[in-house]
């Protein structure tokens, strides 16, 4: 299961890094679209079999966050276009999001037993090099406690 896990992160981080982002249109995918290829709200409402209102009810969706995945597929398909649909890490891939989740947990562990033994002044020795080597460990063994508060 673990290389499996590992396969599927690298291969999900190689197909977002072949992903050019950009930013929605202040128009919306949609109505800029149907724009640029000179499209009314008539024909766009007469190709997807709805009303005038309902394409201008889309458009406006898309805009507030409202608009449902079916329903931008099917406009995207009525202006002969595909929806693509992504989610991808705000930086960097998704392996260093383990990664960085991974030192965090690890840093709570360590000080939580550093306190402890503090307190029976005993501290743990190389704080930061136990750190590393627990969070490598996590890192390398992805499961869901590595999100657990």
């Amino acid at each position: 299961m673990k290389k499996f896990q590992r396969l599927q992160l690298k291969i999900f981080d190689q197909h977002v890094a072949n992903i050019q982002i950009c930013d929605r249109p202040s128009d919306g995918w949609v109505r800029s679209i149907r724009k640029a290829i000179g499209m009314s709200v008539r024909q766009l409402s007469e190709r997807i079999g709805v009303s005038q209102q309902a394409v201008s009810k889309f458009e406006e969706g898309e805009l507030d966050n409202s608009i449902t995945l079916k329903t931008l597929r099917r406009a995207a398909e009525s202006m002969d276009c595909k929806l693509v649909y992504a989610i991808v890490p705000n930086k960097g891939k998704l392996e260093d999001i383990v990664k960085e989740q991974a030192y965090k947990k690890a840093k709570e562990i360590v000080d939580s037993v550093n306190h402890t033994m503090i307190l029976e002044d005993q501290g743990v020795n190389n704080v930061k090099e136990k750190i590393d080597e627990i969070s490598a460990e996590l890192a390398n063994n992805i499961n869901s406690k590595l999100w657990n508060k």
